[in-house]
């Protein structure tokens, strides 16, 4: 048996005759009449509904963004940490707050911050001093010279270092501003995020223009007619048949 046979003898049940014959096509068109215009109502409500529950999803999730947003740049502001890499010149490694040494004692980090370089030449190699705020020197040098005890040791350019060098004053120049302009930078993306916090004006107009449309869709009379048509065309089919139809 067809699937379209067995559709209809489930929409009009009560026997082949009520389900097929031509005696009974009133009764089935008034039936099919009513469910298309309840049907009709249900998917407009639906669908105005959807786009406004989208609405509410939309403005829900604007305003989880903008709070991830502030919570990740006050969590960068608290903690820096070593910030991108911005250059890197035998063992040491400048990045935006810190600059890395990286030697056959291991490794350690120097803050920017405070940080004084120079530049110097020598007879073998050129030096990188670096004296952080507390005074303690950390000096790189860069060969220029092969040692006679090793040939294939790696030799630097003057100009690299010296490119180098003020490449790690710049960044300390920049730390330096960065740092100065913290304080009042966290604490005004910090009042940001309160205010976003507090602040749920259009989520909740969204939530209320979905809540009125459904009041709205609910007490439609023109929905609620079409319900009460469809529900007489079921009693009269249930009826006549002794079988209620489906929606």
């Amino acid at each position: 048996m067809g699937v379209w046979v067995l559709r209809r003898r489930y929409l009009f049940p009560g026997g082949w005759s009520y389900t097929f014959s031509q005696l009974y096509e009133g009764e089935r068109a008034s039936l099919s009449n009513a469910r298309h215009e309840a049907r009709n109502w249900d998917r407009r409500a639906t669908q105005e509904e959807s786009s406004a529950q989208q609405e509410v999803a939309s403005a829900k999730a604007e305003r989880e963004q903008r709070l991830r947003v502030l919570e990740q740049q006050i969590a960068v502001l608290r903690h820096p940490g070593s910030g991108g890499r911005v250059d890197a010149l035998g063992e040491l490694i400048l990045c935006e707050h810190l600059l890395v040494v990286k030697s056959a004692n291991g490794t350690r980090s120097i803050h920017l911050a405070g940080l004084d370089v120079r530049f110097e030449m020598g007879q073998r190699n050129h030096s990188i001093y670096c004296t952080d705020a507390a005074g303690q020197v950390h000096r790189a040098k860069y060969p220029h010279q092969p040692s006679a005890a090793d040939p294939q040791e790696q030799r630097f350019d003057e100009d690299r270092v010296r490119d180098f060098a003020v490449a790690i004053q710049n960044t300390v120049a920049a730390e330096n501003s960065f740092r100065a302009r913290l304080p009042v930078q966290l604490k005004e993306t910090e009042s940001e995020l309160d205010k976003v916090r507090a602040d749920t004006t259009a989520l909740d107009d969204a939530r209320q223009r979905l809540s009125r449309l459904q009041e709205l869709n609910r007490l439609n009379p023109q929905r609620k007619a079409a319900d009460a048509a469809l529900e007489k065309a079921r009693r009269d089919w249930e009826e006549l048949t002794s079988r209620l139809p489906p929606k």
